[in-house]
């Protein structure tokens, strides 16, 4: 549904936060006769007085059969009130799609389970070096329906895709990259099943005219190109013409990102010597292995966006034996994570795990049931503030404290920014 096609309508905006408020901008300025509600389990949300009609709180759910749109924002999981309205029923992410297709704009999607953010950075960097107008949009930063009224011809938006904003979506993106795939967000899905199924939707309705990328290191992420009716482009770690030691950002996992920013650039015609040179000067996102310097001894690495045990355990291969200290633990998604606990018990200098609420206490069962004699201490964290001052009691001299949760952050923080803010806060005092 184009966003003009809105207007006049009865349409409900279903959650509020931030892609929700960018969709009532939105339809302000490209459907300014459709008359809106905003359903949010929020009884706190303002808007101006009168302007809209509010239905908050436990009652938000209720008579969804009267809209004739429903945009419901990707934070909110499927539920049982959806099945009824589904013909009714888009996404922020549905309709800036079909707004642009109209305008050449070419939307170039880039999902994964771990990798995705620093891909579309990277291809964002290279794009833009290379003269192009371009914007980072999506699950990085702002959301895509922001910006529709810049879509021309020569316009490319490097669109991060999550899962959450894949599984409604009848469209695909032009160009496609797919950086890993492993289980995740399984308690929002239901199922394994249902996440892949999700994914699949960045390669379902690709055309023939329709590229994807997919590291095919990552069965999971072959199975998502094979769903693609476009060229299927596999790329490998190994292919990467930049080295480690030319590069600054920490882990050899990055190698395959930045194979697969080249490789879109190439497709788009940007020279290698401008392509190369916006890799080489990327410094990484926020909050991504992020050192924020050495104090009392000890460098603290800030790695608050491991929110899976796969993503930790990649932290830990980056930081290649330096760290002596890890801060484990959050929001409890029923993960495995025997896996990692082998790997921080076979870690050379890990001495010390500091365990936050949450998952904290099967990260300890994981670790406790391992079959290794000499364990890391445990400690267990009410909140940052003490696993920040038993990281500095604790931490041997010119080691490193991780922050790496390998869970999400919800319920103890407002996202992981807020996580990882906490963390330099506490460091800083």
């Amino acid at each position: 549904m184009h966003i003009k096609d809105v207007n006049g309508k009865n349409v409900c905006i279903l959650g509020f936060g931030r892609e929700g408020q960018a969709t009532l901008a939105a339809l302000e300025r490209f459907a300014p006769q459709a008359e809106v509600t905003i359903a949010d389990a929020n009884e706190n949300i303002q808007t101006a007085p009168g302007k809209y009609w509010l239905q908050i709180g436990s009652g938000w759910l209720k008579n969804l059969d009267k809209f004739d749109v429903i945009i419901k924002s990707p934070g909110i999981p499927p539920k049982p009130e959806f099945g009824p309205v589904k013909d009714k029923m888009t996404s922020a992410t549905q309709i800036f799609l079909e707004s642009v297709a109209p305008t050449g704009a070419t939307v170039i999607g880039v999902t994964g389970s771990k990798g995705k953010s620093t891909t579309s950075s990277l291809i964002y960097e290279i794009l833009k070096a290379g003269g192009k107008n371009v914007f980072l949009v999506g699950n990085i930063g702002v959301p895509a329906i922001t910006y529709i009224a810049e879509a021309t011809p020569e316009t490319y938006f490097v669109y991060e895709m999550s899962s959450y904003q894949l599984m409604d979506m009848s469209i695909s993106p032009h160009i496609a990259v797919v950086t890993s795939f492993f289980p995740e967000h399984l308690d929002y899905h239901g199922s394994l099943a249902a996440y892949m199924d999700a994914k699949k939707h960045i390669a379902r309705f690709q055309t023939e005219h329709d590229k994807i990328f997919f590291n095919a290191e990552w069965a999971g992420a072959a199975e998502i190109a094979r769903e693609s009716k476009g060229q299927r482009i596999q790329y490998l770690q190994s292919e990467c013409p930049i080295g480690l030691n030319e590069i600054q950002l920490l882990g050899q996992h990055n190698l395959a990102n930045i194979t697969a920013a080249l490789k879109v650039g190439s497709l788009l015609q940007i020279p290698e010597d401008i392509m190369f040179k916006a890799v080489k000067n990327f410094r990484g996102l926020p909050h991504r292995l992020q050192s924020l310097g050495m104090q009392a001894g000890i460098e603290w690495v800030n790695d608050s966006i491991s929110t899976t045990p796969q993503s930790a355990m990649a932290a830990l291969d980056a930081l290649d034996g330096k760290v002596g200290t890890m801060i484990l633990g959050g929001q409890d998604r029923g993960y495995d994570f025997r896996e990692l606990a082998e790997k921080i018990v076979q870690s050379p200098h890990i001495k010390h795990i500091i365990l936050m609420p949450g998952s904290g206490a099967t990260i300890r069962a994981a670790i406790e049931h391992t079959h290794h004699t000499a364990l890391p201490t445990l400690w267990n964290a009410a909140d940052m503030k003490e696993a920040v001052a038993l990281a500095r009691k604790n931490t041997p001299n010119t080691f490193i404290c991780l922050l790496s949760p390998a869970s999400p952050s919800y319920g103890y923080f407002k996202n992981f920014e807020d996580r990882g803010e906490q963390f330099r806060s506490e460091i800083q005092e």
